[in-house]
This record gives structure tokens, C-alpha cells and sequence, in this order.
């Protein structure tokens, strides 16, 4: 007798909204970064957004995925705000990658089909679109769908 294994689709959970303060580390480094982009009253915004770590599995420094809550950095529903891919290098934010994004994630199941993939991806939710990141061997690939 052969069991034979048929497609099923991903089971993923329920996007949570991510609402955690920038770790103490990375206020300075996000400061003047939002400084550099002319945001006003850095510090205050730096107090006011949102990060969650992201698991670099191509190696490399610890990147944090942060979410930018400020007037200027949101749509006018603050559905999406900017949001931000970066690491650290010599106590510097650098910034991997920069998009407009909602505050729900989730997290898939199963790597993507994708050359030098080496994460699983990470979907940001908004009411209008839903925002994937993976990270590969040569840097973050970004998509966008419209919300379902």
C-alpha cells in the first residue's frame, strides 16, 4: 500500500498588529535617521513607533523591522505608515529597505520558490493591500497585492 501526499494550502495565523516599542538600543540610531529625513520632533517619533526583530537567516547583522508613527510618515487614516528594514552598522541605522505598509503581520509557513530564498516570508496587512517580504542571499525581495 503507497500513501501518496497531495497539495494543501497554508495554514497562517491571524495577523496581530505589531505594537511594540523600539528596543532602547536603537532610539538614538532611529533618531537621527527620522532626522536625516526631515522628520519633526525625531526624538518623539522614535518614542512613538513600533519595531519588531527580523530574523536575518542569509547571516549578517540583526535587522529590526520598524514601523514609523508620525503624521508625516502616514496616510491620512494611518492605515499604512512608513516602514522600515534595518540594521545597525557603526551606531548608524542603515536602512535595507524602506515601504509603506499596514501594522498587522503575520508570518508564512513554507519558503517561497524564489532563487537564494532564506526566510519565510512575512506579509504586513493594511485594509487596502498586503505587503510580503523575504529575505534571500542577495539582499530583501518586497512584493504588494491588493487586499483580498
Amino acid at each position: 500500500m503507497f500513501l501518496q501526499v497531495t497539495d494543501a494550502s497554508a495554514m497562517m495565523a491571524t495577523p496581530q498588529p505589531f505594537d511594540t516599542p523600539v528596543p532602547e538600543a536603537w532610539l538614538a540610531p532611529l533618531t537621527r535617521f527620522l532626522t536625516g529625513l526631515n522628520v519633526a520632533d525625531a526624538v518623539a517619533t522614535a518614542e512613538l513607533s513600533r519595531a519588531v526583530a527580523l530574523q536575518n537567516q542569509a547571516g549578517g547583522p540583526e535587522m529590526m523591522i520598524i514601523r514609523v508613527r508620525h503624521k508625516e510618515a502616514c496616510t491620512v487614516d494611518e492605515d499604512e505608515c512608513l516602514t522600515i528594514i534595518a540594521h545597525i552598522e557603526n551606531n548608524e541605522l542603515v536602512s535595507d529597505a524602506m515601504f509603506f505598509a499596514g501594522d498587522k503581520i503575520s508570518y508564512g509557513d513554507h519558503k517561497p520558490q524564489l532563487p537564494g530564498v532564506r526566510s519565510l516570508p512575512i506579509f504586513f496587512y493594511s485594509r487596502h493591500q498586503v505587503v510580503a517580504v523575504v529575505v534571500t542571499a542577495k539582499g530583501l525581495v518586497i512584493t504588494g497585492h491588493p487586499a483580498p
